[in-house]
């Protein structure tokens, strides 16, 4: 029997959101907000409806450029995402929040934020904002442990070592997955491991030692049924990586 929690990496949204003007300087804020709101909400309102897995990090950093969240966001495949974002008020009301937190401009000096689904990596130097996965395998990512690596923009010289040690990760089975996304100012890269911290060293090295760079593991948390009494939101640290599904009980007691 197929397993219905596999997700193949054409069917995940890349997420990088850069905090907007309202919190430019009030990350306290915007972390509540997250942390409050909108990070629960994503599993809520949208596991219901299609959403099958849920990675978001909180990214803190000191280097110009680099986004304040980040997200894996996996679907079945692109048209659940699309009639679940489109086709569904909750969606569609979902999709207005993140105006009330995130940047959408390309006016002013806040980088907009971005989304989109992974390209297969082929040859050649990455398009820039276009997200790459490497081996295309379906894999269950609830169940998988991920590292986060965010890392101030690098050479094309480091890019083309950076791929080539994806590849061979993925060809000598050290690694699962990695989806890779290069902006302007810094890369993302997320990798499915097989064990809990085990990174390849030449991975680590291209990453992990560049001045400014955040690594990250992910830790599995559950988010409360919507309408459950005593929500409190989902806690999250700086530069911490959730692994988010939601509680299969727990809703709020029918009135009697």
């Amino acid at each position: 029997m197929r397993d219905s929690n596999l997700i193949h990496p054409s069917s995940i949204r890349v997420w990088r959101g850069f905090r907007n003007a309202t919190y430019a300087n009030d990350r306290v804020g915007f972390v509540d907000k997250l942390a409050d709101i909108f990070i629960p909400l994503t599993c809520q309102a949208m596991m219901p409806i299609g959403l099958r897995s849920y990675i978001p990090t909180l990214v803190k950093s000191e280097v110009q450029g680099m986004p304040d969240e980040i997200a894996l966001v996996g679907y079945s495949d692109q048209q659940a995402y699309y009639s679940a974002s489109h086709d569904t008020v909750i969606g569609r009301a979902y999709g207005l929040l993140h105006n009330e937190v995130f940047n959408f401009s390309h006016d002013g000096n806040i980088p907009p934020s971005r989304s989109g689904f992974p390209k297969v990596y082929t040859t050649g130097p990455l398009k820039p904002s276009q997200a790459y996965y490497f081996s295309g395998k379906p894999i269950n990512w609830s169940s998988t442990p991920v590292a986060v690596f965010v890392v101030p923009e690098n050479s094309t010289e480091e890019q083309s070592k950076l791929i080539a040690a994806l590849q061979g990760a993925i060809r000598k089975n050290l690694i699962t997955e990695a989806i890779l996304v290069q902006d302007s100012a810094s890369f993302v890269l997320w990798l499915a491991l097989k064990v809990v911290g085990n990174v390849p060293e030449d991975i680590q090295s291209l990453t992990c030692e560049k001045p400014g760079a955040i690594q990250s593991f992910s830790v599995p948390d559950k988010v409360m049924q919507m309408w459950t009494e005593g929500e409190g939101g989902i806690p999250i640290k700086d530069n911490e990586t959730l692994n988010l599904t939601l509680e299969s009980t727990g809703l709020m007691r029918a009135a009697s």
